[in-house]
């Protein structure tokens, strides 16, 4: 039997790093060499690294994969020897050295190298030790997991790095709004993990008078019989939002010959799905004024992603309802609400509700874990989703790149 070739898509997810205002600072990046070959034991970090670095650099371009902002590349000691690192642009990169490399005088050399050069360095998983000094004399930044240690014990590691070197302390695996205020107390400067996608719920509180008239549009937009005559006026009360769906509609994203400048004509233009979508994304941001920037992106994306999937399943007669399935994931954050409460107060369909709340296993569901699963670069659950949701795992990099891509220009057509 013939065997099957090797997949040569390159899977990259990217985890947010946050400066301590919550704005996105930069992203690691999360890669895979292929999923086809995911038990292969010869799969190594060099060579994953290696991949990832010709694809998002040379193929799909740094600056699309982290919308401008500088990436996390994790680098091996062998890996820095040989002078990975300088093939790269040094204003776009942070060279991570990782927490198992052997500080030696060539590796240190080659750190004060890429250091003179203007490259900034990171050092992973950090646990002190005085053989790590020489490295902590050439970092910017040192990474400590703060599950690795007691909080003591990270405290008073933290103190003595910050103290002694000039370094700023990056805190990952940081899962609460609790660990992040006590993380900032100890004196981190940057912050990686889930926490900013939590809700922080508060029995007994009610949604807030200004975000429950967003609420409030959200829930007619969703009305599967929605008047496109009681949107346009809801829309053309609002100054900001008249603004920002005129801009969109005559955006190049639509190719236009003629400029738009009537409500009505532009609601009627955009169309139920498209105007669903739309209006769904400027209520989420509108809603999310008090919340980072990247939840409401990575709704987003979730959205995009979901519908791309739909449309791959069920073709896109069905792709509304995995769209809405995605940018709703994130909602019980945005509005710190328990997603029951949301879910009874819109009018989604049955099992768009069953999906969002977790109430039943259907497709829509799975197809949220399985993009759950990649933008956190689970690589196993990735392809275990994928296979029995009968989707070709080398279609599903494109379809994040695209999710993303179509991110970065809704947020320029709202600027």
């Amino acid at each position: 039997m013939e065997e099957r070739p090797q997949s040569s898509r390159i899977f990259i997810a990217r985890q947010p790093i946050f400066r301590r205002n919550l704005k996105v600072y930069a992203y690691e990046l999360l890669f895979r060499s292929g999923l086809d070959n995911f038990f292969d034991p010869s799969q190594d970090g060099e060579r994953a690294t290696s991949n990832v670095v010709t694809e998002s650099f040379l193929v799909l371009g740094i600056a699309n994969v982290t919308m401008g902002r500088r990436a996390f590349i994790n680098f091996s000691g062998p890996m820095i020897l040989r002078g990975w690192p300088a093939l790269l642009p040094r204003d776009d990169i942070v060279v991570e050295v990782l927490e198992d490399v052997e500080v030696t005088a060539g590796l240190i050399d080659a750190c004060r190298s890429l250091a003179e050069k203007g490259y900034l360095l990171a050092l992973d998983d950090f646990v002190y030790h005085p053989r790590f000094d020489p490295l902590l004399e050439l970092a910017g930044i040192v990474k400590f997991d703060v599950l690795q240690m007691d909080r003591a014990e990270l405290a008073r590691q933290a103190e003595m790095v910050k103290s002694r070197f000039r370094v700023r302390l990056l805190a990952e695996k940081v899962e609460s709004d609790e660990e992040f205020a006590a993380l900032m107390d100890m004196g981190f400067d940057l912050f990686q993990g889930y926490f900013f996608r939590k809700p922080h719920i508060i029995s007994g509180l009610d949604i807030p008078g200004s975000k429950l008239h967003y609420f409030e549009i959200l829930r007619q937009v969703n009305d599967e019989n929605f008047d496109f005559g009681r949107l346009a006026a809801l829309i053309a009360e609002d100054v900001s939002l008249s603004y920002k769906l005129l801009r969109y509609v005559n955006s190049p994203v639509f190719r236009r010959r003629g400029e738009i400048d009537a409500i009505g004509t532009a609601v009627a233009l955009l169309g139920e799905d498209e105007l669903r979508r739309w209006l769904s994304v400027v209520m989420m941001s509108y809603m999310a004024r008090d919340k980072p920037d990247e939840l409401v992106r990575l709704a987003v994306i979730r959205g995009r992603f979901c519908e791309s999937l739909g449309v791959e399943m069920e073709g896109r007669g069905r792709a509304g309802a995995y769209h809405a399935v995605g940018m709703f994931s994130l909602l019980d954050a945005l509005l710190d609400r328990p997603m029951d409460e949301l879910v009874a107060g819109l009018n989604l369909s049955r099992v768009i509700a069953a999906a969002l709340t977790g109430r039943e296993d259907n497709r829509l569901f799975r197809a949220l874990e399985l993009v759950r699963a990649y933008e956190t670069g689970h690589w196993r659950r990735v392809s275990e989703a994928a296979a029995g949701l009968g989707v070709d795992t080398d279609l599903l990099p494109p379809m994040f790149m695209d999710a993303i891509e179509g991110c970065r220009c809704l947020e320029e057509s709202m600027d």
